[in-house]
């Protein structure tokens, strides 16, 4: 793992926040019922490189993940996740449960003790794996969906169109293009440098069938392909000002 020297400056700077932040919170006798969380929204600007793109200077390096921040491969979406609650969580545990940043909502409904809206949440809450790490969440899977590009450069993605689904230790991810389908055993490579899709046709087809059904019962929008034929490149017609009394 390469790091910049600005980059390591960076991590000091945070470093020393986050501890201001707790020094403070003991000052003022807060610390004890107050519930800290400590993540990122995505991993490190890195990784690219061993993708192939190429990219000039690389700020850090996401290894033993794969790729990074813009990619659904571990190494953009693993992240760290760190939670201080006084009374509640136990302090020096792990929990090894997969979790995703839209179950903050409905976790933080539970901790203040809010009703739930009437609208359909898609996250868990938390609270029960917080309470004991060895519980276990509802759900059998965790569905992700980016049905666009995002770039690195000239003629360069980070990610192409693709969903996913992770279950337990097994992560299927089909890309929209061309229907390539990749599997993974993260228990044993988290660094997804072997696709078992070959080897484990049955695993490959089960979770597969199960992201095609979970896109359509939530109508998720599909990438089309940019026919200039049917799709012309056309300005706008310019609409005639209109003027408004009162």
């Amino acid at each position: 793992m390469s790091l910049s020297f600005e980059w390591i400056l960076f991590i000091a700077s945070v470093d020393e926040s986050v501890g201001r932040i707790l020094q403070t919170l003991d000052e003022l006798k807060l610390a004890e019922k107050t519930l800290v969380i400590f993540t990122s929204d995505n991993g490190g600007v890195g990784g690219y490189v061993r993708e192939g793109i190429n990219r000039e200077t690389e700020i850090t390096d996401n290894a033993p993940l794969r790729s990074g921040k813009g990619s659904l491969y571990e190494g953009g979406t693993r992240v760290p996740f760190i939670v201080r609650w006084p009374g509640v969580t136990k302090a020096s545990t792990e929990c090894q449960a997969p979790t995703i940043h839209v179950d903050f909502y409905p976790t933080m409904l539970e901790v203040l003790g809010s009703p739930k809206p009437s609208q359909t949440l898609d996250g868990e809450t938390l609270v029960p794996l917080w309470r004991d790490p060895r519980a276990s969440l509802e759900r059998d899977a965790i569905y992700q969906h980016f049905p666009g590009y995002l770039g690195a450069g000239k003629s360069q993605w980070r990610t192409t169109p693709v969903s996913l689904i992770q279950s337990g230790q097994w992560k299927l991810m089909e890309f929209l293009e061309d229907g390539r389908i990749e599997l993974y055993n993260l228990a044993s490579d988290m660094g997804e440098s072997r696709n078992l899709a070959m080897e484990l046709p049955h695993k490959a087809k089960e979770l597969n069938d199960k992201l095609i059904a979970w896109r359509k019962e939530i109508a998720a929008p599909m990438p089309t392909r940019n026919d200039p034929a049917t799709q012309p490149n056309q300005p706008l017609k310019k609409r005639k000002a209109t003027q408004s009394s009162g």
